[in-house]
């Protein structure tokens, strides 16, 4: 007689109906990799089927970690009411742990769609990549435990590439896989000379936010333009120079410096920013420093012929679009405060949601599409933060299933372990403990007077 191939007590469970389970089964599994069951077992992350019973459940569990459960406790619970698999909250560890070769792999899965991008541009050649990192806290930790070091893709608005580190990692585009074509921009944490050497190699372009003191700008005949000395003279508001930048290797680079003058009230918010900057630091703030707070600073390889300096100011203030797109993972799906603990935990779950994110991105895409359609006629444009809102929220309905109280009533042996805890050895059970000596206490009869 064979052996089972699942846990012997799902058996008892009483079957969800099929309707509860149409949303993830038919709008969100077709979506999916075509060899995604094949690559969960090769990457270690469904070898033994015991109590779940395919690679999508698995992946369903995964995605419920981050936008459902809010413990390993949780997890277990929803997971033996939806359906999808009847075991421990240690279990669940082990299984998310050992899921994270499985979630790089479909995170790239879901980032390099094989079917031709919707692009917000249709008439831009290349991708105009937003690059930036973003600090993310762990229970305990300093609130620089880890970073989240992002491309993304404005031209089609769709996130395009991550990469996780610890603290020490350090802003820089090695990280990210570049395009002839392709446009990158980014702020003075990416303000040196070995970014612009990086894009060139791949013969793409780069424009950045810069600083004198650390990237210096060469003249034709090779000497450095006092930068400081150049803001200080009267002139225009908005500055051009034409020169060039050496790597670390000796090679040359033609690029363009842009200054452009801030207006008073945001040149006196920097210059504060500054002051206290030196402050937190313990320095004094040199007067260089509040001269060069008060412009932005930009450099390029953009030709000159296609790219005014006026364009360029308004293309460097596109950055913003991915401090956004930062703002909405963290707020819209919890990725502002890590729970895990460890660094495969970590990884584990930022994973998750971005999984979750990318599998949201296309629907919101499609839906931004049709909607602009519509708002023509009412001249109305589609507010991307109201539509990821609802997108985020539609995912979660299509991960998390339908019961009612009937399954809940079904499920009590199981759900117990669950919900239910053991006596503390040293810790008493207060709201136990105050219950059980409020029935000791001698009920004496009440006799209520009523009113004459």
């Amino acid at each position: 007689m064979s052996s089972p191939t699942h846990h012997t007590r799902s058996a008892r469970q009483p079957q969800l109906t099929p309707a509860s389970l149409d949303l993830w089964a038919s709008e969100i599994v077709p979506h999916l990799p075509v060899d995604l069951e094949q690559q969960a077992r090769i990457l270690g992350a469904f070898q033994r089927r015991r109590a779940l019973k395919c690679a999508t459940d698995l992946l369903r569990a995964l995605l419920a970690s981050v936008l459902i459960a809010t413990s390993l406790q949780h997890l277990g619970a929803w997971a033996l009411l939806a359906g999808v698999a009847d075991i421990s909250a240690p279990a669940w560890h082990k299984r998310l742990i050992g899921s994270i070769a499985f979630l790089e792999w479909l995170l790239q899965e879901l980032l390099s769609p094989q079917m031709p991008l919707m692009r917000i541009f249709p008439h831009h050649q290349g991708n105009i990549l937003l690059v930036d990192a973003t600090r993310l806290r762990q229970v305990g930790g300093c609130g620089d435990d880890w970073r989240l070091h992002t491309a993304y893709n404005f031209t089609a608005g769709r996130l395009a590439q991550v990469k996780l580190t610890d603290q020490s990692g350090g802003e820089h585009l090695g990280y990210y896989r570049l395009q002839a074509g392709d446009i990158v921009v980014a702020d003075n944490g990416y303000g040196y000379r070995r970014s612009v050497a990086t894009v060139r190699k791949h013969q793409a372009h780069v424009l950045i936010r810069v600083r004198p003191s650390t990237f210096p700008f060469e003249q034709e005949g090779g000497q450095v333009l006092d930068v400081v000395a150049q803001l200080r003279k009267r002139g225009p508001s908005v500055r051009e120079w034409a020169g060039w930048c050496s790597d670390p290797e000796g090679e040359r680079y033609r690029v363009r410096l842009i200054a452009a003058k801030l207006p008073a009230a945001e040149a006196a918010a920097a210059r504060r920013r500054a002051r206290q900057n030196a402050v937190d630091h313990g320095r004094k703030v040199q007067q260089s420093t509040l001269l060069v707070a008060g412009w932005v600073l930009l450099i390029t390889t953009l030709p000159k012929e296609r790219w005014q300096a006026s364009d360029l100011l308004r293309l460097y203030r596109v950055r913003w679009q991915i401090e956004l797109v930062f703002k909405r993972l963290k707020s819209l799906l919890g990725l502002a405060q890590l729970r895990a603990r460890t660094l495969e935990g970590v990884q584990a779950s930022v994973l998750a949601v971005l999984v979750a994110w990318a599998l949201q991105q296309d629907q919101a895409a499609l839906v931004r599409q049709q909607l602009k359609q519509l708002g023509q006629a009412h001249e109305r444009l589609p507010s991307t933060w109201s539509l990821i809102v609802v997108s985020v929220d539609v995912l979660r309905q299509q991960v998390r299933g339908g019961w009612g109280a009937a399954r809940l009533q079904s499920c009590l042996a199981q759900l117990e372990r669950f919900v239910s805890s053991r006596p503390h050895p040293l810790r008493e059970h207060q709201e136990t403990s105050m219950r059980a000596w409020l029935e000791r206490l001698p009920r004496p009869n009440l006799v209520l007077e009523h009113a004459v």
